[in-house]
């Protein structure tokens, strides 16, 4: 990380020659993100000409305020470096808006009407929801949102090319994987830019007609249970969990269960309960919880 933030600092000094016009077609750059393994950093048309000021850290450990920063090339090779960068047309506001204005929630609907940069992922979902008043430090922005999403690549072209309950439930998951060993600030908007996904699938799994349908509603009940260790709620997770009887556990879903009781006792400091459920977590799950895993907890 302490190089990442060396390199954003050097690179606003050295990349001037490097600069590179914002794109303007929101579909050309999703798939341009989606090739490069990058997200998007997108401002309304009418807010980039207006301009905007930001600071950025310098490699002396001072900040430097810039203005205009639209304007500066420095600016937009940086940006490049770390994003897909979009310009995004007032003439699009209305179809997107009708895209969004049922399905999504009041902290989203805010981020999409203001003037800030937004971060999307190359489905055109907004991934910085929350409001932040302060002018922008761009060089910690970069920290938190420059992501290779190589790991999320198969799942992304899935989905792009056929939304159905699968594609959509699949990608869900993986974004919480992701999730999981994500920079700690950046994780909570990563859980909830899953939730959108998840409750996608859940609507097509209402549509579609499905074996087993049982057995798929457990487990997006189970992976919206999951989205409560990723904000380190634990007694949240033990609480969902005793709703469901051993009898109505389906097979397929029973090493989810067993990782959400084993996490959920890990973050609690648990380890004579986490012991009974240990055996029944794979590896990676364990390299999953390891990194939720912090010496306090904090529930709502």
């Amino acid at each position: 990380m302490k190089r990442l933030l060396f390199y954003i600092c050097f690179c606003f000094f050295v990349s001037t020659s490097f600069a590179q016009e914002w794109l303007t077609n929101l579909e050309v750059a999703e798939r341009l993100g989606l090739v490069q393994n990058k997200l998007l950093v997108v401002v309304w048309e009418n807010s980039y000409y207006d301009g905007a000021s930001a600071y950025v850290n310098t490699s002396d450990g001072k900040r430097m305020f810039i203005e205009h920063m639209y304007d500066r090339p420095e600016i937009d090779s940086l940006l490049w470096a770390h994003f897909v960068p979009v310009v995004l047309s007032e003439n699009e506001y209305p179809r997107l808006y009708d895209e969004i204005k049922k399905t999504r929630s009041m902290d989203y609907i805010d981020k999409f009407h203001d003037e800030s940069l937004k971060i999307m992922d190359v489905n055109g979902n907004i991934i910085n929801t929350s409001q932040d008043m302060q002018l922008l430090n761009l060089s910690e922005f970069i920290l938190k949102y420059s992501m290779d999403t190589s790991f999320l690549k198969s799942r992304l072209i899935n989905y792009r090319s056929e939304k159905d309950f699968y594609s959509a439930f699949y990608l869900a998951s993986s974004y919480m994987d992701f999730a999981f060993f994500a920079n700690y600030e950046v994780r909570p908007e990563l859980v909830n830019l899953s939730t959108i996904y998840l409750d996608e699938a859940s609507e097509f799994l209402d549509q579609e007609k499905l074996d087993n349908k049982p057995m798929l509603k457990q487990r997006v009940e189970l992976l919206e249970i999951q989205k409560e260790l990723l904000f380190q709620n634990p007694k949240k997770v033990l609480r969902k969990l005793k709703r469901i009887k051993d009898s109505e556990v389906a097979s397929q879903n029973a090493n989810l269960r067993a990782f959400l009781y084993y996490s959920a006792y890990k973050l609690l400091e648990d380890e004579q309960n986490a012991s009974v459920w240990e055996s029944k977590v794979s590896l990676l799950d364990l390299r999953k919880i390891n990194n939720v895993v912090s010496p306090t907890t904090t529930e709502d």
